[in-house]
């Protein structure tokens, strides 16, 4: 279901730890002490960009595995790389 002219992206990965607890991550940015706890789409959508992956590869994670509409994976998507992006926490994969 890939959508053309997606650039792969992937997270930061200075500065960042991370670690399951339950069925949760806890993220910490080392450079401002936050923690981060993601459940849920959050998290999938992170162990995704671990390695790196499109957008649209994104949007089709959650539709396949929420089995929601392409819009709403569309706006979670969205929403969650916007969260990233302001954090700083986004780069694009080589």
């Amino acid at each position: 279901m890939e959508r053309g002219g997606d650039q792969k992206l992937r997270l930061r990965i200075d500065d960042l730890a991370w670690r399951e607890v339950g069925d949760e991550l806890v993220v910490l940015e080392v450079t401002t002490t936050t923690y981060l706890t993601l459940n849920g789409s959050a998290r999938v959508l992170w162990e995704r960009l671990v390695d790196g992956v499109t957008r649209s590869e994104l949007t089709d994670t959650l539709v396949d595995r929420y089995g929601i509409t392409l819009e709403k994976a569309d706006k979670d998507v969205d929403a969650f790389l916007d969260v990233l992006r302001q954090r700083s926490l986004l780069d694009l994969a080589v």
